[in-house]
């Protein structure tokens, strides 16, 4: 089976309406109920994407369900991303959907533990968006938390200079000039 089979699979065994609500933030006009159907309209989207992946489709979607404050559905999404996701990059995605989801709930201690799980998963797997580093070392450097804060600017300076973000490494290199003079 592929890939997209199981992402098929994945969202025919989803009610109607989370299905619903995947198509609507996927801009995806998914059939109802069948996984053949939903596997040729995930197809047709594949061609037309390139280099989409299932797991980056599940994460990206995710995420826009998070930023709708449909969080129980963006971690569902997130979770199965991460079940899906076969190279680092899909990893890294599908663990900043779901730290953005848990970011939103930070209050609860058991959401802040999960974001910051999450958070340090996409730093691992090498992932070059900010959001993770940025929220991580803010966090740290709340907390008293200094050495933590300077090996994640670290790390950022690190992936973001590959990636070629010299605006953002230019910011993490200051955080990390500022919190060696404490």
């Amino acid at each position: 089976m592929s890939d997209w089979e199981d992402l098929a699979s994945f969202l025919a065994a989803l009610d109607d309406e989370d299905r619903g609500r995947f198509s609507a933030h996927a801009a995806l006009d998914l059939p109802e109920g069948e996984a053949e159907g939903i596997l040729r309209t995930l197809r047709t989207y594949a061609d037309a994407s390139g280099d989409a992946s299932p797991s980056s489709l599940l994460a990206t979607t995710g995420a826009q369900a998070g930023a709708a404050g449909e969080l129980d559905l963006a971690v569902t999404l997130g979770r199965a991303a991460l079940d899906l996701a076969e190279k680092p990059e899909d990893l890294g995605l599908a663990h900043v959907c779901l730290a953005q989801t848990h970011f939103r709930r930070r209050r609860d201690g058991e959401e802040l533990a999960r974001f910051v799980e999450h958070c340090r998963a996409a730093i691992s797997a090498g992932h070059a968006g900010t959001f993770c580093y940025e929220r991580l070392a803010v966090l740290y450097e709340y907390r008293g938390e200094r050495e933590e804060a300077e090996e994640v600017c670290r790390r950022a300076v690190e992936v973001l200079s590959a990636a070629g973000d010299d605006r953002s490494v230019a910011r993490f290199r200051k955080r990390l000039e500022r919190l060696s003079r404490r």
